[in-house]
């Protein structure tokens, strides 16, 4: 056959190349860790079914969640994951976690039935088992169905088992977060670099969006937001294809990069033309606050301090705050790009801040009648105070 010609009676050979997010001595720290929490809780077994905690302990991810995706974990035993048929072809690719350790379901096929099959393997259909109980994904139905066909398993709710060890981030955990951040500010930077006065906000971020992907963003949990005129007036509106961006008005930009399920979020404010002398000082008002936020942040300190901080600043110059100070980053699945729910800052949380902890700290001035303005960093807790990943001018910025 001639150099370079192709063999038409064969097909390519393809194999599967591993992408790993760590190393797998970093999942097996994950692993032993969530074995310990499981036994001190009196269980004998748990079942993972939120995407973000199978993530952690697996490394398995895929945008197809909408099919039930289970994870069992026996301390003693290696775990076994569950997964639609279709989507369990990946798993080579995406997690450390060998064939031997996956069941899989057709589409036809009960998933609680797999799950069932499962835990009789395991010998665990007359133990205690933890289910999280505070997922989106793990159906009223199916959890009765679940009981059904296994009465004599002690199921019972799990807590937030994973969700405590997520909470401090490893140091290889926050440079994905840190490379996240700087996808974040490339997309930032290319709204700032191509805007148009008359253009429309679908155009902005398309652009935005191309900066992105480009500079190797994944799917992000949550959509990026651009907002200009009066539709900042409704928080969290995506772009629109028919609002045209004109001369006077503010454009806020809600950013955040993803990288091997790691986000890193980032606001920023445009105004189109010079800014008005009430648009710089509600600026620094939320610049202030974003800084008290920042001065606040230390090992020792709680979720509440870090807000009460914040709450001066505004109460002070009279604003009234409508959210927290502030939410973990981490790993992200849609519908959100942060870990809000189980790490927050915010008013009576008493959660004492540790090293290794990140948030983002998104400060906003709303006043009736008036542009947004709004600043934001993305932070980690050092061993004596506040770290940036973000790094990226704050102000008015103005094209």
């Amino acid at each position: 056959m001639p150099a370079g010609a192709v063999n038409m009676n064969h097909e390519p050979t393809m194999e599967f190349l591993p992408e790993p997010a760590f190393p797998v001595a970093e999942f097996e720290g994950r692993l032993d860790a969530l074995n310990e929490k499981i036994l001190s809780g009196g269980l004998d077994a748990m079942v993972i079914h939120i995407p973000e905690n199978i993530n952690y302990i697996s490394g398995w991810h895929t945008p197809g969640y909408y099919y039930p995706q289970m994870l069992i974990v026996k301390p003693g035993s290696r775990p076994v994951i569950i997964l639609r048929a279709l989507e369990a072809l990946g798993l080579p690719v995406r997690s450390w976690f060998r064939q031997d350790q996956l069941m899989a379901y057709q589409d036809n096929e009960s998933p609680v039935g797999e799950l069932v099959e499962a835990l009789k393997r395991l010998e665990l259909t007359r133990s205690r088992v933890g289910l999280e109980t505070h997922g989106w994904f793990f159906t009223v139905d199916m959890n009765r169905e679940l009981a059904d066909r296994l009465p004599d398993m002690k199921l019972e709710p799990s807590g937030w088992l994973v969700e405590s060890l997520r909470r401090k981030k490893s140091p290889a955990e926050i440079e994905q977060i840190r490379r996240a951040c700087r996808i974040a500010e490339i997309g930032i930077r290319a709204g700032i670099d191509n805007f148009r006065a008359g253009m429309t906000e679908a155009e902005l971020a398309g652009h935005i969006h191309h900066a992105m992907v480009s500079s190797g963003c994944e799917y992000v949990g949550l959509p990026i937001f651009v907002m200009s005129g009066h539709r900042q007036l409704a928080p969290h509106s995506v772009w629109s294809s028919e609002k045209r961006i004109v001369p006077g008005e503010n454009i806020f930009l809600e950013v955040a990069g993803s990288v091997n399920r790691y986000a890193g979020a980032l606001f920023r404010t445009l105004v189109v033309g010079p800014p008005t002398q009430r648009n710089i000082e509600n600026m620094a008002i939320a610049e202030a606050m974003l800084e008290a936020a920042m001065a606040a942040i230390r090992p020792g300190t709680t979720s509440n301090c870090v807000n009460q901080a914040v709450k001066r600043i505004a109460d002070r110059n009279g604003i009234m705050l409508r959210k927290r100070a502030g939410y973990s980053m981490g790993i992200n699945f849609a519908p959100d790009w942060g870990e809000g729910s189980f790490l927050t800052l915010q008013d009576g949380d008493q959660t004492v801040l540790e090293p290794g902890m990140v948030f983002h700290l998104p400060q906003a001035v709303r006043r009736a009648g008036e542009p947004l303005v709004a600043s934001s960093e993305t932070v980690f807790v050092t061993e004596s105070g506040c770290g940036q990943l973000t790094q990226f001018a704050r102000g008015l910025i103005e094209v």
